[in-house]
């Protein structure tokens, strides 16, 4: 009992840790020069996005991430790897703390990581955060300054709960891994699928289509 006691109170005290070097989502967007973090309230679940749109994801995207970020339960705080519908990993993940947070430039966020469908739409290999002092490797950003992105070893232990400013970390060799596939994949054309998991169409109902990475991150909430 004691060691457990133990083993919780370090772990309270590595978020703690964690929460001093915090860098809102707007910041890195500024910093990077990269659109600015949307956030949306409405989002279709994969399942019903499936049924509703009729489209087998899987057969358009070689590459579908699926990132679970509820704090606890069945498939909390993992991702998903399917490669060509087959599901080849599944990773745990930390993801935002989901509350409100200051943070060292004073400025007030909610360090959330928003759910919703998104392209990949800039890959840095070797990032690295002025305000966090600290690495932001294989950084695969999808929504404003919001990335999955590797996390450095002393947060492995913190792999499988929420504990990021909002990003989606993995252990660094997964990091690399999805980073690495990606660029395999490279761009094509794609479904053009909105935030909240709705696909446009033309007056006939077939799919419109986009160059992009051909990769489709669905963060989710269920």
């Amino acid at each position: 009992m004691k060691f457990l006691l133990l083993s919780f109170f370090l772990f309270v005290l590595s978020l703690q840790a964690a929460a001093v070097d915090l860098q809102a989502p707007e910041e890195i967007s500024e910093a990077l020069g990269l659109p600015q973090t949307r956030y949306t309230a409405q989002v279709r679940s994969l399942a019903e996005f499936q049924q509703v749109e009729a489209m087998n994801i899987f057969s358009e995207f070689p590459i579908v991430l699926v990132i679970n970020k509820k704090a606890s339960g069945p498939g909390a705080q993992r991702m998903k790897v399917y490669e060509y519908g087959k599901l080849v990993a599944e990773w745990k993940t930390s993801t935002g703390r989901e509350r409100w947070e200051t943070a060292k430039s004073g400025r007030t966020y909610f360090t959330g990581t928003p759910t919703g469908y998104y392209y990949p739409y800039e890959l840095i290999r070797n990032g690295w955060s002025e305000t966090w002092d600290a690495p932001m490797d294989f950084s695969v950003f999808f929504n404003g300054g919001v990335a999955v992105h590797a996390t450095t070893s002393n947060h492995y232990s913190e792999l499988g709960y929420r504990a990021s400013g909002g990003c989606v970390r993995l252990h660094r060799n997964n990091a690399s891994y999805i980073y690495e596939r990606i660029l395999q994949e490279g761009r094509g054309l794609v479904p053009i699928i909105n935030q909240s998991g709705i696909v446009s169409r033309d007056r006939y109902g077939r799919p419109l289509r986009a160059v992009k990475w051909r990769t489709l991150i669905v963060v989710e909430d269920i």
